[in-house]
C-alpha cells in the first residue's frame, strides 16, 4: 500500500513474499455476476482505480454473468484462486500472477474494490511509460456493525461542493447510509415557503448527490424534523424559513414557531407531502429520519395544551410509524425527548442528553411502537458506558449510536455500540461538516472494526484520500476542507 495504512482497517492482512503484481496504463478485469451493480457503479470503481492510479491507469471490465461459484467476483491478469470464508464480507489476493477480489454479495464486492484501489503503488508515472503495481498480499475483511451511517445537514452556507465531497470519502470509507437534511434549502413543490429564496436546490441539483451515494454503495435516508426545529434553522439564529415568508401559515406551527402544532390535520398533510417528496428524491430505501429532538414548545398552543404531553406525542409518533412503513421505510427519531434527566445522572466526566422532563414526553415511550428506531445522540459520554442506548435497547428497540465531533465520544459511543450489540452507528457532523472530514477516515475505522485505531492519523493523509475521491481539476475553492489559508 502506498500511504502508511488502509482505511478503513482490514480485519485480517496478510503480507506475502511472493513477487508483486505489476501493470500499466490499461488493465482489464473479468468481472463476474456484474448484473448487482448499476452502470453509476461501474463508473465509480473505474473513477476510483483512475484516481488512486494517479491518473496514469485505467481498467475495463469484461463481464462474464454466469460464473461457477456463487459469489461477486473480479479477476485481473491470472485467477489467484482465494478460499473467501463463511464470515467474511470480501477476500482479496494479490501476487506476480494476478489479482482476485470475492464477495458474497454486491455491496461487498464494492468495499472490497475500495480497499483494492488502496493497494495501488506507483514505479512510474511519466505519460507512455506508466509502471504501477501491487504487493503480494491476501486480505479477509468484514464489518463489526452492519449499519455504519453519517448524517450531512445541507445549510443556506453550505457548499454542495463541501456535501459531495463527504459523500465521496464517507463512500470511500466504507459507510452504509448517508442521512440528508435540509435546513430550507430543498425547493418543495407543496409549499414554496418552506425553502429560502436564493439559498436552496430544486431537484436536477440534488438528484446527482443521490446517484453518487448509491453508486457507492450507500442508501440514502431523507430526513425532515417532524417536531422541534420546525424553523428549519438552529435556535440560536433566530430564523424560520415559512414564517419568515408568510405569516398566515402560523397554524402550523406552535405559538413560538419552533415546533409544529401536531393537533392540526393541516400541519400533517402537508408534513405527509413532504415526506412523498423526500421518497421520490432520495429513491428506494428502508428508512426515513423523522427528527423529533428538542421540541421545547411541544404542546403549547390552546389546542395542543387540552392534551397530556406525552400521551399526545405517543398518538402521533405512532400514526407516523404507521404511514412510513406503508411505504417500506422504517422510521427513525432522536431520543431525546423519550427519557428524563431525573432517571439519568449525569456522568462525571462530560454530559448527558435528555429533554423528556420538560414536558413528562419521557412517559410515552411505553406505549411506542417497536418498529421505531431510537438514534441516540449522547455527545457527552467520553467512555464505554453508554446507559441511556442499553435502556432502549431493553425496552424493546433498534438503537442506533449517533456521536459527534469530539474524538472520544466517537470512540466511546462505536465501542459501546459492538458491545451492546446495537443496531448501528450514525456519525453526525451538523455545522461542523468542513472540520469534520479531516478526522472521518479514522471514525469510519472504529465504525468499520479497529477502535484500537484512534485518531492519530495525522491530516495529510486524510487530505490525501480526499484528492483521490474528489478531482477539484485546480479549482482552489473546491479544494481541501478549509475554504481559506488565513483568518483576515
Amino acid at each position: 500500500m502506498y500511504l502508511t495504512r488502509l482505511y478503513p482497517s482490514p480485519k485480517k492482512v496478510i503480507d506475502k513474499d511472493n513477487e508483486r503484481f505489476l501493470f500499466g496504463s490499461l488493465v482489464r478485469g473479468t468481472l463476474i455476476h456484474p448484473n448487482d451493480l448499476p452502470t453509476d457503479t461501474i463508473d465509480t470503481l473505474k473513477y476510483l482505480w483512475h484516481r488512486f492510479a494517479f491518473t496514469a491507469s485505467e481498467i475495463e471490465f469484461d463481464t462474464c454473468s454466469i460464473g461457477s461459484e456463487n459469489v461477486c467476483k473480479l479477476v485481473i491478469g491470472i485467477d489467484t484462486d482465494i478460499n473467501i470464508n463463511k464470515e467474511d464480507e470480501y477476500a482479496i489476493k494479490a501476487d506476480r500472477s494476478g489479482v482476485t477480489l470475492k464477495a458474497w454479495e454486491a455491496n461487498g464486492f464494492i468495499n472490497g474494490f475500495k480497499t483494492l484501489v488502496q493497494l495501488i503503488c506507483p514505479t512510474n508515472l511519466t505519460e507512455g511509460e506508466e509502471s504501477l503495481y501491487i504487493e503480494s498480499t491476501e486480505i479477509h475483511d468484514s464489518p463489526s456493525l452492519a449499519f455504519r451511517g453519517i448524517h450531512l445537514c445541507i445549510f443556506p452556507d453550505s457548499k454542495l461542493s463541501t456535501i459531495e465531497k463527504a459523500i465521496r470519502l464517507a463512500g470511500l470509507m466504507k459507510l452504509t447510509h448517508v442521512v440528508l437534511e435540509f435546513w430550507g434549502t430543498y425547493k418543495y413543490d407543496c409549499l414554496k415557503s418552506l425553502s429560502w429564496d436564493g439559498y436552496s436546490y430544486g431537484f436536477n441539483e440534488i438528484k446527482p448527490l443521490i446517484n453518487l451515494a448509491r453508486s457507492f454503495g450507500m442508501e440514502v435516508i431523507p430526513m425532515l424534523n417532524h417536531l422541534g426545529h420546525a424553523t428549519a434553522a438552529r435556535v440560536s439564529c433566530g430564523r424560520h424559513v415559512a414564517l419568515n415568508s408568510d405569516l398566515r401559515l402560523a397554524k402550523l406551527f406552535e405559538p413560538d414557531g419552533w415546533t409544529f402544532c401536531i393537533s392540526n390535520p393541516d400541519t400533517r398533510r402537508l408534513l405527509s407531502d413532504i415526506r412523498n417528496e423526500l421518497y421520490e428524491l432520495c429513491g428506494e430505501g428502508n428508512y426515513i429520519h423523522l427528527g423529533l429532538d428538542e421540541a421545547y414548545s411541544f404542546a403549547t398552543c390552546p389546542e395542543c395544551r387540552k392534551h397530556e404531553p406525552s400521551k399526545l406525542l405517543a398518538e402521533y409518533l405512532n400514526y407516523l410509524s404507521d404511514d412510513c412503513l406503508s411505504y417500506g421505510r422504517r422510521p427513525i427519531i432522536w431520543h431525546d425527548e423519550l427519557i428524563s434527566r431525573n432517571e439519568f445522572p449525569t456522568p462525571k466526566e462530560g454530559y448527558l442528553v435528555a429533554n423528556g422532563q420538560n414536558r413528562g414526553t419521557f412517559k410515552a415511550l411505553e406505549s411506542l411502537d417497536r418498529r421505531i428506531i431510537i438514534a441516540d445522540w449522547q455527545y457527552g459520554y467520553l467512555n464505554e458506558s453508554n446507559p441511556t442506548s442499553e435502556y432502549f435497547k431493553k425496552a424493546g428497540f433498534d438503537v442506533i449510536a449517533c456521536p459527534f465531533d469530539d474524538n472520544r465520544n466517537i470512540k466511546a459511543l462505536s465501542v459501546s455500540a459492538k458491545k451492546l450489540d446495537l443496531f448501528g452507528v450514525m456519525l453526525t457532523t451538523w455545522h461542523h461538516l468542513p472540520d469534520y472530514l479531516p478526522k472521518l477516515p479514522a471514525a469510519a475505522s472504529m465504525l468499520w472494526e479497529d477502535e484500537k485505531c484512534g485518531f492519530d492519523q495525522n491530516w495529510t493523509e486524510a487530505a490525501s484520500l480526499l484528492r483521490m475521491v474528489y478531482d477539484t481539476a485546480g479549482d482552489y475553492t473546491k479544494a481541501g476542507w478549509s475554504i481559506r489559508e488565513v483568518d483576515g
